[in-house]
C-alpha cells in the first residue's frame, strides 16, 4: 500500500512536471517527498491533503480511489503509471478515452503519454500526429518544459522508424534545455544522454557513443534510476562489442544482467542472457554461451514473450553453426518458421542469412535467393540491419571463390553506412 502511493505521487508529480521540492514546499522537504515515493516512510492524512492540493488531486486519489467523472486526473495517472510499468498497450485504452474533463495542460501531458505509449508498443506511425498536436499545444500555452518533453517523444518515434540522424539532433536540442536550466529534472537529463548514446551506437560512432556514456554516468550519481542505468550498461556493451573490445562489452553486460534481476525484470535479463551469449561465441567460450541461451529460453517462455524468444531461437542456431553445419541449417529454418509467426522482423532476417551462409558453397543459387529475401525484407522492416546483410553476404561470396561478387558487395554495405 505504502508503495503504491508512493508511485502515485511520483506518477502525477511528474506528469504535472513538478520537481519533489514543488511538492514539498513550504511544510515538507524534498528528502521527506523522496521517501515517500520510495515507500520508505508512510504519509500522514494531513501530508496527503498538501500533496493532494499541490497535484490538483483528491486524497482519496493517492490512497487509489475509484476514478470518477470529476477526477479523470486519477485515470491520466494510472495511465501514465502503466507506460512506466511497460504496460503501455493498457494505457492506451484508458488515455484515448480521456477526451473530457480535462484541463489544457492536463490534455496535453495525455497527448505525449498516448504517444509515449504508442512508441513503446511499435507504432511510431500513430505517435507521429499525436506529436504534432502537443507541440502546438505546448506552444500555445507557452509552457518550454513541456515542448522540450514532446521533443523527447519525438526522438523516440525518430528511433523506432531508424532516423537516427534525425533522432540524435532532436536529443541533443533535449539535452541543451537541461543543460540551460529549461528543464530541471535529472532523471529526464539522463535518459535522453542514455538515449542519445544509443543512437550514436546505431549510427557507429563508438567514441562519441562512450563520452556521452561518461556524462550520463555523472548525472546518474544524483538519483537511484536502477532501470535505466541497465540500459546504459547494456548500450555500453554494444558499443564496446561494435568497437572489438569483447572483454570490456561482456564485463558491461553482466553490470546490465545484474541490475535487471535484482529489478525483477524477466524479459529484460533473458534479452541480456541472449546478446551474452553472442559475446561468449565472439570470446570462444561456446559451452557458456550455449548455457546463457538455455536459461534465456526458459526466462522468455516464462515471461510468454515470443518475440524475445524468437531472437533467442536464432542464436541457438548461430552458436551451433560454429561446429554442425547440417543440424545449424535445420535449427536455422525452424528459428526462421516460429519468427514468422511471432511476426520477429530481425530474428527472420537473421536466419534467411544464416541460411545463405551454410548454402553458399553446397548451392550459390539457393543462397543468393535467401540473402535477396533478407535484403528485402530489412528494406521494408528494419534497414539497421542491411549493412551487416551486405557484409556477411560479401564474405560468404569470397569463400564460395567469387570475389568479383564479393566486392560489389562490400561497396554495397558502405553505401549503406553513408546513406
Amino acid at each position: 500500500m505504502v508503495a503504491d502511493v508512493g508511485a502515485r505521487i511520483r506518477s502525477l508529480r511528474t506528469a504535472k512536471g513538478l520537481t519533489q521540492a514543488q511538492v514539498a514546499e513550504p511544510q515538507y522537504t524534498k528528502a521527506y517527498i523522496s521517501m515517500l515515493e520510495s515507500g520508505r516512510t508512510r504519509a500522514s492524512m494531513k501530508a496527503l491533503e498538501h500533496i493532494a492540493g499541490v497535484l490538483g488531486v483528491k486524497p482519496a486519489d493517492l490512497l487509489g480511489g475509484t476514478p470518477s467523472p470529476t477526477t479523470p486526473q486519477y485515470t491520466l495517472l494510472e495511465a501514465r503509471r502503466l507506460v512506466e510499468q511497460g504496460r503501455a498497450a493498457e494505457a492506451i485504452s484508458l488515455l484515448e478515452g480521456l477526451e473530457e474533463g480535462l484541463t489544457p495542460q492536463d490534455q496535453l501531458i495525455r497527448l505525449r503519454y498516448l504517444a509515449m505509449a504508442y512508441n513503446a508498443t511499435g507504432q511510431p506511425k500513430q505517435a507521429f500526429p499525436l506529436i504534432e498536436r502537443a507541440q502546438r499545444m505546448a506552444e500555445l500555452l507557452g509552457d518550454q518544459g513541456e515542448q522540450v518533453r514532446v521533443k523527447a517523444v519525438l526522438s523516440g518515434a525518430y528511433s523506432r522508424t531508424y532516423a537516427y540522424e534525425e533522432c540524435a539532433r532532436t536529443l541533443r536540442e533535449c539535452i541543451q534545455a537541461c543543460e540551460d536550466g529549461t528543464v530541471n529534472d535529472p532523471a529526464f537529463h539522463f535518459r535522453r544522454l542514455v538515449d542519445l548514446a544509443l543512437t550514436q551506437t546505431n549510427l557507429h560512432q563508438t567514441k562519441p557513443a562512450l563520452a556521452t556514456y561518461e556524462r550520463a554516468i555523472e548525472i546518474s550519481e544524483q538519483f537511484n534510476d536502477r532501470s535505466s542505468l541497465a540500459h546504459l550498461y547494456a548500450g555500453l556493451a554494444k558499443t564496446y562489442h561494435d568497437s572489438g573490445d569483447i572483454e570490456a562489452a561482456i564485463v558491461y553486460n553482466q553490470r546490465s544482467l545484474q541490475v535487471y534481476e535484482e529489478l525483477g525484470l524477466i524479459d529484460q535479463v533473458a534479452c541480456a542472457l541472449d546478446n551474452a551469449a553472442a559475446l561468449y561465441v565472439e570470446y570462444g567460450n561456446v559451452t557458456r554461451a550455449r548455457e546463457s541461451l538455455a536459461r534465456a529460453a526458459r526466462l522468455a517462455e516464462e515471461a510468454n514473450r515470443d518475440t524475445t524468444l524468437a531472437s533467442i531461437k536464432a542464436s541457438v542456431a548461430e552458436v551451433l553453426a560454429k561446429s554442425d553445419t547440417e543440424g545449424a541449417l535445420e535449427e536455422a529454418q525452424n528459428a526462421l518458421k516460429f519468427a514468422r509467426k511471432v511476426d520477429q522482423p530481425d530474428a527472420q532476417i537473421r536466419m534467411l542469412v544464416l541460411t545463405g551462409e551454410l548454402r553458399m558453397k553446397a548451392n550459390g543459387a539457393a543462397a543468393r535467393r535467401t540473402f535477396q529475401e533478407a535484403r528485402q525484407l530489412a528494406e521494408e522492416r528494419a534497414p539497421h540491419l542491411l549493412r551487416v546483410i551486405f557484409d556477411r553476404w560479401s564474405r560468404s561470396a569470397e569463400a564460395s571463390g567469387d570475389s568479383d561478387e564479393a566486392l560489389r558487395l562490400a561497396r554495397r554495405a558502405l553505401e549503406t553506412i553513408r546513406v
